[in-house]
């Protein structure tokens, strides 16, 4: 951030705390098949608010979200339980993205437990589909459709909350409709849209699904996680892809993250930011700090 100028202050609006040494999370399994991020042996360690702060320092972040990392899996609020705790402790972070599974039985029970937690605004459950298992999260590719499944999603707007979207551009098409069915629902497409395949071919169907998605007003979009199925990635070669996207959403529907620690994979901290600034450079003022800071603070409540 420069000196004295609040435009440049940074909500990280996708970040991830672990403490291993005390909690599973199976996705950082050693003896899983190597996943889209390939080898995690890097981050398969505790990463904490101290941590966070070390990579970070003096790049102008003032405010975090964190999004579920599969902790306890089994037991979801036991990671929201563990980052209120963390939160009281550290300050950090302002806002918690927690995990359901929207098709369970008792979805009602544990989103209402979530809720009770008061820096709890958001859900987030993985639904990419692949051809490819190493590339899949959901089971089945058209979840969003499923009804127990909606049923579980039509709870969240009451309880206040809303739903970080994180899924393969194929499927955008049924998320469009799923926004148009609950209007009233705040959803966030992650990683600007998992970005897979850079073919001429891939990149064009993804564009044309993003413009497609970003219809729906209820839609916002998260810059971030710039490694993800592109680990030699390059400032050059995404800032362009984020522009389209920028474009699509506007400056009013976009907000920014880090993914740390999972994008420490594929870059540094200060790769990442110099990545952010770039995308805001040709803005105004006021374009710049609403995208940066304040429509995340808007979303997220913070």
């Amino acid at each position: 951030m420069k000196p004295g100028d609040e435009s440049w202050a940074i909500v990280d609006t996708h970040q991830h705390f672990q403490s291993l040494s005390d909690a599973s999370y199976p996705w950082l399994d050693p003896e899983r098949p190597e996943p889209l991020e390939g080898d995690l042996g890097p981050i398969r360690r505790d990463y904490l608010p101290a941590d966070y702060r070390r990579d970070m320092e003096g790049l102008g972040v003032v405010k975090t979200v964190h999004v579920q990392n599969g902790r306890n899996p089994h037991d979801p609020v036991d990671e929201t339980r563990w980052l209120s705790a963390l939160a009281r402790q550290e300050g950090m972070p302002d806002a918690i993205v927690a995990y359901a599974d929207l098709a369970a039985p008792d979805v009602e029970r544990k989103l209402e437990a979530h809720a009770g937690f008061p820096r709890v605004r958001g859900i987030r459950q993985i639904l990419n589909w692949h051809d490819d298992p190493r590339l899949r999260s959901a089971p089945s590719p058209d979840l969003m459709e499923n009804p127990q499944w909606r049923r579980g999603f039509a709870r969240l707007a009451p309880l206040g909350l809303s739903f970080d979207l994180q899924l393969y551009w194929p499927q955008m098409d049924m998320a469009l409709a799923l926004a148009r069915a609950f209007p009233g629902t705040s959803i966030v497409l992650e990683h600007f849209g998992m970005v897979g395949d850079r073919s001429p071919q891939g990149l064009s169907a993804w564009r044309a699904a993003i413009s497609r998605l970003a219809q729906a007003p209820n839609v916002s979009v998260k810059l971030c996680g710039f490694g993800l199925g592109a680990p030699a990635w390059t400032i050059e070669n995404t800032v362009p892809l984020l522009c389209h996207v920028l474009d699509a959403f506007g400056t009013e529907r976009t907000m920014v993250g880090t993914n740390m620690p999972v994008d420490l994979l594929f870059g540094s901290p200060a790769k990442i930011v110099s990545t952010i600034h770039a995308i805001v450079m040709g803005l105004s003022i006021d374009e710049r700090a609403a995208l940066l800071r304040s429509n995340a603070e808007k979303v997220y409540r913070i």
